[in-house]
């Protein structure tokens, strides 16, 4: 029997859809290579994180789909895929209300230093951090966000209420119902916050680095929603240090999974999320079924709006 190699945990709306159409369906952590050891039987995958290349792919010699569940595709070789007609899908805008929640969440506890001052109730040294420091609100402010599809389209459509001015930067203008389109030295030398939920490509990747942070106010909080590399991770350290920048709240770095040793963690401005924005019950049920009909219309020779190889 034909089988769909899915991760633990996954939505059950995904195994009915898969078990529904006649396959088998075989799960694992996806988290070593040996949970991507292989099989002629698998015909389609449902990815969480685990970078997939040409190697891992020539061990299911019958592969015809990868799906990943979520909008970014940057572990997935999209070459090594269309070299073996492999095709590869995402789940665009189906976790944006979550992560564009975590965005907002992450503005908020950042901006008013609520990590540090949690800690503080134990840890003298972060409560003599917090004497003099200023947490700012967010009404009222500017607010650039970097990557205005699904995701930064939602993030300014929650903070509507926060009367805030949006400046968004993206390839393509679209309508900002409560700002602009801008430049990216706009945002950097305007907003009080920045929010990226940009992809890591080539174009992007190290795109915010130091000359980015020089330009940034002091007061200026950076959140990201998006890719760690996205952000040039040692620039952005030595700029909340020396108090370029006031804070950062973070559900993305530079390597995943975040470890204990990352600085990040010991800096009482910066409040750390293992990427889980687009983690809830409600966006769970939804990337899971919309990659599930992918893999499937896929596999039927249907295709699906969702290729990105």
């Amino acid at each position: 029997m034909a089988k769909i190699l899915v991760f633990d945990g996954i939505d059950e709306s995904a195994l009915t859809l898969i078990k529904k159409a006649g396959f088998e369906v075989v799960s694992n952590k996806q988290q070593t290579p040996e949970d991507f050891a292989g099989d002629p039987d698998v015909v389609g995958i449902i990815l969480m994180i685990f970078d997939v290349d040409g190697a891992v792919m020539d061990r299911y010699p019958n592969l015809k789909v990868i799906a990943r569940h979520g909008a970014g595709y940057d572990t997935v070789d999209l070459k090594a895929a269309a070299e073996r007609g492999i095709v590869v899908t995402n789940t665009p805008g189906a976790n944006a209300t979550a992560v564009a929640e975590t965005a907002v969440a992450l503005m908020l506890v950042a901006g008013r230093y609520f990590g540090a001052y949690h800690d503080s109730i134990t840890d003298s040294k972060v409560k003599n951090y917090l004497v003099g420091k200023k947490a700012q609100q967010v009404s009222g402010k500017i607010v650039g966000i970097l990557g205005f599809g699904h995701i930064g389209q939602d993030i300014a459509k929650l903070l509507t209420g926060f009367g805030v001015h949006v400046l968004a930067y993206a390839r393509h203008d679209r309508d900002v119902p409560n700002g602009r389109m801008a430049s990216l030295d706009e945002i950097y030398q305007q907003a009080d916050y920045i929010v990226s939920a940009l992809p890591a490509t080539p174009a992007t990747t190290g795109m915010i680095n130091q000359e980015a942070f020089d330009k940034m106010k002091s007061n200026a909080v950076i959140v990201n929603v998006g890719r760690g590399p996205v952000i040039d991770e040692q620039a952005m350290i030595d700029s909340l240090k020396a108090g370029k920048i006031a804070a950062a709240g973070l559900d993305v770095v530079n390597e995943e999974p975040i470890q204990p040793s990352n600085v990040l963690l010991s800096l009482p401005n910066v409040f750390v999320l293992p990427h889980i924005a687009g983690f809830s019950k409600e966006a769970n049920h939804e990337v899971a079924k919309t990659a599930a009909e992918d893999v499937l219309s896929v596999i039927a020779g249907k295709g699906t709006d969702h290729q990105v190889n």
